[in-house]
C-alpha cells in the first residue's frame, strides 16, 4: 500500500511580492511558546514562555491548546528544560540568561508540580536546606547540589533519575547518578562518575548507568563504560588519549550502543559498537562535517533511525536498520520537503508524535502527528507573525581560507536582490568554541535583509562541527587564524561580484564583538563601519573582571583558549592596535553584563576618545549580555541600521 500522509490546518501562505517592509517592532517581539513537549498519553504538550525577565512553563491541552496550567517564576530566573514524570506532573529545571547573548545556563535547581499548575515544590539544587525561589517554593532539599534530569521515569510519577555534583566540594567533586523522590527529596544513589567534573550518564533500557563522558577540564573530556552489575568502569581511550567517543543511544536489541565517535578519521561519525566484543561499526560519515545529531524511533528510548550532518544544508541520512519508523520518516520528509525534522517528544508508545519542521524561513512549526493514521495535523508557530514568504534565502556558501583550509557558512540575500554589487555585513558569531551558524532560521540576519544588507555568516576555524582539528586550530588564535578566515571569506565574496567593496561594514556580539574590532584596526581598508556589541577590547581588563575566571575551570580555558600569557593578552587584543582603525565605530553594551563587563566598552570609549575617533554610543541600564526588554531591543535595532545607512546604505 502506498505511504500517504494527510496535512490539516497548514499555516497559510499570505505574502505578495509587493508587501511593505516588515515593521522592526516584529523582530523585536519575543516567543510566546518554545520548546513544547507532548505528555506520556498524548493529551496535552508543556511549553516554555520565555518572557523578558522571568520565565513560565504553560500546559496546553492537545489538539486544542487551551490553557490547562501553568506555573511562572519570580525575579529573573527561567526555566530550562521540562519533562513529563507520567501523565499529570512535571519536573523542571531553573536557570538564567545574562542576556541572549549567552546561552541559557542552568542553577542545577530542581522543582516540580503537577499539570495545572498546583503543587510546586523545590526539590533539590543549588538552593539547599536554606533557600527558596519565590513566595511559592518550598524548602525540601537535603544538601546543596547542581542537578539535571537524565530520566524523568514517565511511568513513575514520584521518582525521577538524576545527576547531581555536591556544591561545597568544588570541582573535585564527581557526578553521581541518583533516584530522587519527588516528595521527600531523598536520593538512592545508582553511580558515581569515576573522574571528577561535570558528566553525561547514558542509561540502558533496563535502567541500568553504562556509560559515561566526564569533561575532564576545557576542550577535553573522556568516556567509560560498565558491564551490567559491575560497579567499576573501563575508559573507552587509551592512558593520555583524547576522547573519541560520547555514546548516542542504546540498540533496541540491548546488544549494541550507538555512539558519536572519531574513531573512524578527525570527523565526528555515528558508530555502533558490539556490547560483548568491543567491535566498532561505522553506521553514517560525512566527508566534510560531524555528526550533528540523530533521529530516534519514536517511542520514547527509541534506537536512531537517520544521522544528521550539516556541513551547507542539513543532509539527513536514513540508516540500514530495517526499523519500522524509517518509512514514516520517509513520509514525513516527503510531506515537508526541504524542511528538516525533527521528533520533539512522543507519546509513550510512540502512536503520537511531536513533529517539528524548520528551514532557513521558519523557526518552528509543530504538528501532532498520528502514526496510524498517518494525519499531522498543524498545532503552532514559533514567531508565528513572521510570514515565511516575506523572509530572505539564507544560501550556503564555502571558501578556501589563505592555508587552503575549506571554510563553511551562510549568505542572507534581500528578497528580490539580483544577489551582485550588496552593500554587506559580515556578521561573527559569539562563543567561541564549538559554536557554529547553522542553516536555520536567525532573526537578525533576516532583519538586516529585510533593509536591503546581505549578511555573511562563516564558521571560522574554533567552530564546532567541521572536525576536532578545524576546532583545535582556533585556540590562542582569536584575534589571528580566526579573523584570517572572516577575511578570507569575505575577499571571496567580493571577488565573485556579490559585495560592493565600498560597502562593507563588521558586526557582531560578545565574541563577535571582539573579531569585529579586531577585523577593523588588521584590516583597515576593507571596512566602512564596525558594530562591536558586548564585546571584548583588551583581554587582561577581561581576565581581571568578568565571571571566566572565577573558577579554576575558567581560568584553565583563558589559558588553553585564548591566551598562554599576559603577552599573548596584549598581542590578542583590539585596543593594541587601535591606532590602525579607520572605520567610523557603534558601541553597543548593557551596563550590568557580568561575561563582558561594561569596563570593556568604558575601555574603548577612553581609547577612541584619546585618538579623537569617531563613535556612537548605545549603552543600556539594566541589561547584560545583550538586550532583553523589547523596548530595548526595538532602539537597538533602530540604532543600528540607522548607523548602517549612514556609512553603507547608498552608494558612495
Amino acid at each position: 500500500m502506498a505511504l500517504l500522509l494527510v496535512l490539516v490546518l497548514a499555516p497559510a501562505v499570505r505574502a505578495a511580492e509587493s508587501a511593505p517592509p516588515i515593521p522592526l517592532e516584529a523582530f523585536a517581539k519575543k516567543n510566546v511558546f518554545t520548546a513544547l513537549k507532548l505528555s506520556p498519553d498524548g493529551t496535552m504538550v508543556a511549553a516554555l514562555v520565555p518572557g523578558a525577565r522571568a520565565g513560565a512553563i504553560a500546559v496546553l491541552s492537545v489538539p486544542e491548546l487551551k490553557a490547562v496550567g501553568g506555573v511562572r517564576l519570580t525575579g529573573d530566573q527561567q526555566f530550562v528544560r521540562v519533562w513529563w514524570a507520567g501523565d499529570k506532573r512535571l519536573v523542571a529545571e531553573l536557570g538564567y540568561r545574562d542576556g541572549p547573548l549567552d546561552p541559557l545556563s542552568s542553577t542545577g535547581d530542581i522543582v516540580t508540580f503537577d499539570a495545572t499548575g498546583r503543587d510546586l515544590r523545590y526539590v533539590i539544587g543549588q538552593q539547599g536546606i536554606d533557600g527558596k525561589i519565590g513566595s511559592r517554593l518550598g524548602k525540601k532539599t537535603l544538601k546543596r547540589v547542581w542537578a539535571t534530569v537524565i530520566d524523568p521515569l514517565i511511568d513513575d510519577p514520584n521518582h525521577v533519575i538524576i545527576s547531581s555534583r555536591e556544591i561545597n566540594t568544588g570541582e573535585d567533586s564527581k557526578a553521581v547518578v541518583s533516584r530522587l523522590d519527588l516528595r521527600t527529596s531523598k536520593l538512592e544513589t545508582l553511580a558515581v562518575a569515576p573522574a571528577a567534573g561535570f558528566a553525561d550518564f547514558l542509561l540502558d533500557r533496563q535502567g541500568q548507568v553504562r556509560f559515561v563522558s566526564v569533561s575532564a577540564g576545557p576542550f577535553q573530556y573522556k568516556t567509560w563504560k560498565r558491564d551490567v552489575g559491575q560497579e567499576e568502569w573501563q575508559p573507552l581511550e587509551k592512558e593520555g588519549e583524547f576522547a573519541k567517543a560520547e555514546p548516542v543511544a542504546f540498540a533496541e536489541d540491548g546488544k549494541s550502543v550507538f555512539l558519536a565517535s572519531r574513531h573512524f578519521g578527525d570527523r565526528s561519525c555515528l558508530v555502533r559498537q558490539t556490547l560483548d566484543t568491543g567491535a566498532l561499526t561505522k553506521v553514517a560519515c560525512h566527508e566534510a562535517a560531524d555528526l550533528d545529531h540523530t533521529i530516534d524511533a519514536f517511542a520514547i528510548g527509541g534506537e536512531p533511525i537517520a544521522a544528521v550532518f550539516e556541513a551547507g544544508k542539513p543532509e539527513t541520512r536514513l540508516l540500514d536498520t530495517g526499523h519500522p519508523n524509517i518509512e514514516l520518516l520517509k513520509l514525513l520528509q516527503a510531506a515537508f520537503p526541504g524542511k528538516q525534522i525533527r521528533v520533539a517528544s512522543a507519546t509513550r508508545d510512540g502512536g503520537r508524535l511531536l513533529v517539528t519542521t524548520q528551514d532557513d524561513r521558519t523557526t518552528a512549526d509543530y504538528y501532532l502527528f498520528d502514526t496510524k493514521s498517518r494525519n499531522a495535523q498543524f498545532l503552532t508557530a514559533e514567531l508565528e507573525w513572521l510570514d515565511p514568504e516575506l523572509m530572505a534565502a539564507r544560501q550556503p556558501v564555502s571558501f578556501k581560507s589563505r592555508d587552503g583550509t575549506p571554510l563553511h557558512g551562510y549568505l542572507t540575500i534581500p528578497r528580490g536582490s539580483n544577489g551582485k554589487n550588496l552593500p554587506l555585513i559580515v556578521h561573527p558569531h559569539g562563543g567561541p568554541f564549538g559554536i557554529r551558524e547553522h542553516w536555520t532560521f536567525d532573526p537578525e540576519p533576516q532583519m538586516l535583509a529585510s533593509r536591503g544588507y546581505a549578511v555573511l555568516q562563516v564558521n571560522f576555524r574554533g567552530s564546532g562541527g567541521f572536525g576536532f582539528e578545524f576546532s583545535r586550530q582556533g585556540r590562542r588564535a582569536w584575534g589571528t587564524t580566526m579573523i584570517d578566515d572572516l577575511t578570507d571569506s569575505l575577499k571571496g565574496l567580493i571577488a565573485q561580484g556579490v559585495a560592493d567593496p565600498a560597502r562593507v561594514c563588521i558586526y557582531g556580539g560578545s565574541y563577535g564583538g571582539y573579531a569585529a574590532m579586531m577585523s577593523a584596526v588588521r584590516e583597515p581598508e576593507l571596512y566602512r563601519c564596525v558594530v562591536a556589541e558586548a564585546g571584548i577590547y583588551d583581554l587582561k581588563l577581561w581576565r581581571d573582571d568578568s565571571d571566566v575566571a572565577d573558577s579554576d575551570f575558567g581560568k584553565r580555558y583563558l589559558e588553553a583558549g585564548v591566551a598562554a600569557n599576559e603577552a599573548e593578552m596584549i598581542a590578542q587584543s583590539p585596543l593594541t592596535y587601535i591606532d590602525k582603525l579607520k572605520a567610523p565605530v557603534l558601541v553597543i553594551h548593557g551596563e550590568e553584563d557580568r561575561r563582558t563587563p561594561f569596563s570593556q566598552a568604558k575601555a574603548l570609549r577612553k581609547a577612541l576618545d584619546a585618538r579623537k575617533l569617531p563613535y556612537e554610543w548605545l549603552v543600556k541600564a539594566g541589561e547584560g549580555h545583550g538586550f532583553i526588554d523589547e523596548g530595548n531591543i526595538l532602539t537597538h535595532h533602530q540604532t543600528l541600521l540607522a548607523f548602517l545607512d549612514r556609512h553603507i546604505g547608498a552608494k558612495p
